[in-house]
């Protein structure tokens, strides 16, 4: 089925209001990374909303996702164990829930001094059917003990590695990171290209609401899949817009040097 609807396009605007003007079932993949509710210091938005309003908020949004995503579509959702436990409630009445993921990271900040250090947030994996895109050999791990008899029977047979656990390690994007940009809250490009390889395919189109730095876009525009998405705050509307300029200048670069040497 072919939809009108413009790919490869951020909108500047509230997510709810947006995705209630697209059709039924459009999309392949959402990739959504909401704020928190703790406090944080957006560019244009209240993140210390009253716990049940900042649900009712939650249901909203995932509402109008569960619509706009195909039968065969699949949903991640980033979120503080504490909030996603309440989530998955009310999704598990929606979607199919395959996997609660933990995105491991260490942090040199923000020790607690009477509870445990935070080091994770979680993801849940949801989709919308059982026919659901799913590429384990793209998103493969390195074996832990490729000394091992078996595994090296695996690896001369020609198998890189195991699929992915749900314990997932990617260091958070330091200021001193290459990829960092001005948004407060940005996620390591490495671990949305992960999701983005698994759960679609070339030409899919990847959805995120919630886009900030535009990591989900960048992800999907370097492996061949269309983006769309909203952002409410011109200034990071602006960061997303000039990170995708500069990667469409180094792909065009990347294209062209390759055509050089074929010659």
């Amino acid at each position: 089925m072919v939809y009108n609807i413009p790919l490869d396009t951020i909108y500047l605007g509230d997510c709810i209001e947006y995705m209630k003007t697209l059709p039924d079932g459009v999309v392949d993949l959402i990739i959504a990374d909401p704020p928190f509710n703790i406090g944080k210091k957006y560019d244009a938005y209240k993140d210390n909303l009253k716990f049940e309003e900042y649900l009712n908020w939650s249901y909203k949004w995932l509402d109008e996702a569960v619509r706009i995503l195909k039968p065969n579509g699949s949903l991640y959702i980033f979120n503080y164990p504490e909030n996603n436990a309440y989530i998955k409630v009310y999704l598990d009445k929606k979607l199919q829930f395959r996997r609660w993921i933990t995105w491991h990271y260490n942090t040199n900040t923000g020790h607690s001094k009477r509870n445990y250090t935070r080091t994770q947030d979680s993801i849940l994996f949801y989709t919308k059917g059982d026919n659901y895109t799913f590429n384990k050999e793209d998103v493969v791990q390195p074996y832990k003990n490729p000394n091992d008899k078996r595994i090296k029977e695996n690896l001369a047979k020609g198998k890189k590695g195991t699929g992915p656990y749900d314990v997932l390690y990617f260091n958070i994007v330091k200021n001193v990171s290459k990829e960092k940009t001005e948004h407060i809250a940005q996620l390591p490009l490495g671990l949305v290209e992960l999701f983005v390889k698994a759960s679609s395919n070339p030409n899919d189109i990847v959805f995120d609401p919630f886009m900030g730095s535009g990591t989900t876009a960048v992800a999907s525009k370097k492996n061949n899949r269309h983006y769309l998405g909203c952002e409410i705050s011109k200034k990071y509307y602006d960061i997303i817009m000039k990170r995708l300029q500069e990667l469409d200048k180094i792909m065009k670069e990347s294209v062209s040097q390759a055509e050089t040497y074929s010659k």
